[in-house]
């Protein structure tokens, strides 16, 4: 019998956040399972040849990579959101390429209910771009009952029958080993009564601005480390970047660079509460990571926040302030009633999904 070959489509760690560690963990579950899984990464480092993945120098190298690889009878898995132009369009060229071959390629749509490009409503130029990854896909699969709704809605001829609500958070994220964090880490921490951990990405929808607003009135006893932080993405972050770098220097804030796996979860265990500024993320894996380390979260309303996860208006910098003093201020009462989140094996079923719709 002929083993299973399929081509993950998407970023790659590092960094190791958002969906490229979800893509890692599919890709070591088909290759425990016996099957060949390689990853075609279009993420930050996708132009650093490794063994770990397939490297992408150029749009031309792309589309011979995703011709050589079906080719050899790989089927394609890819991944998208609607948060950018870049990755739908790539997303589109896979599927088209796909069909050519005679295949039809699956899709997981990551992210939560609003997006710049979705729903509908907000697709703009983007709308038949979108449109036809949802329609080509021969399954999607999205975090929950809501977005598959939302899908449906998107664009006439859209099967709801193709469509699978996975939570893209899996018993593989709690796999860890606590490690001793950076010495500047440890520097930083020490001085601090309290600590807030966030992940930032220097572009537009982390609401940098709001959190700007919110160092300013910050108690000097109370340290933020903000991690994933790696270039301006979005021109407009500039100055932003600046006087985040400004606070730095003041000893308010530290910035560190994307930590990978271990260093994340063992600095989130170590934190009084995890900082989530954006409204695009759904659910949000590392708000469960947080939650299931036992640490406190305070994140920003979007509709898709757990049991547990105190709420902020994601531009209102006073109330951000007011539920962080909150929490720091009755942090042992909610550490004794805090929930731990429910966690299943999401990665196995979707690869049981996948193989299923080859």
């Amino acid at each position: 019998m002929s083993r299973f070959k399929i081509l993950e489509i998407g970023s790659y760690p590092p960094p190791f956040s958002g969906w490229s560690v979800r893509i890692k963990y599919i890709r070591d579950a088909f290759r425990e399972a016996g099957d060949l899984c390689e990853v075609l990464n279009l993420g930050k480092n996708r132009k650093i040849k490794s063994p770990e993945y397939i490297d992408v120098q150029s749009g031309q190298h792309y589309i011979k990579n995703l011709l050589r690889m079906r080719l050899k009878g790989y089927v394609f898995h890819i991944h998208i959101n609607a948060q950018a132009v870049k990755g739908p369009i790539l997303g589109l060229m896979a599927h088209l390429i796909s069909l050519v071959t005679c295949s039809r390629a699956a899709l997981t749509f990551h992210g939560g209910l609003q997006q710049l490009y979705y729903p509908k409503q907000n697709g703009g130029l983007m709308y038949p771009v979108i449109w036809l990854n949802f329609f080509l896909a021969n399954v999607i699969v999205c975090n929950d009952e809501a977005i598959k709704r939302e899908i449906v809605k998107y664009g006439p001829l859209i099967k709801a029958t193709k469509i699978h609500p996975i939570p893209a958070f899996s018993q593989q994220y709690l796999r860890y080993e606590t490690v001793p964090l950076a010495e500047e880490i440890e520097a930083f921490s020490q001085n601090k009564k309290s600590l807030i951990v966030s992940y930032i990405v220097l572009r537009n929808g982390f609401y940098i601005e709001t959190l700007l607003e919110f160092l300013e009135s910050l108690s000097e006893d109370v340290g933020v480390i903000l991690t994933g932080i790696g270039v301006v993405e979005d021109g407009e972050v500039s100055d932003l970047y600046q006087k985040l770098r400004d606070f730095e220097t003041r000893g308010r804030v530290f910035l560190a660079k994307s930590l990978n796996h271990n260093e994340f979860l063992s600095l989130l265990a170590r934190a009084d509460i995890y900082l989530r500024t954006p409204t695009s993320d759904g659910v949000a894996s590392s708000v469960l990571e947080a939650l299931s380390v036992g640490t406190q979260v305070v994140a920003s309303e979007n509709g898709r926040r757990p049991e547990g996860v105190v709420r902020y208006v994601a531009t209102d910098s006073k109330d951000m302030r007011d539920k962080i003093n909150h929490v720091l201020e009755h942090i042992d009462a909610l550490n004794k009633t805090l929930v731990l989140p429910e966690v299943d094996d999401t990665v196995k079923t979707e690869i049981m999904l996948l193989k299923k719709g080859r």
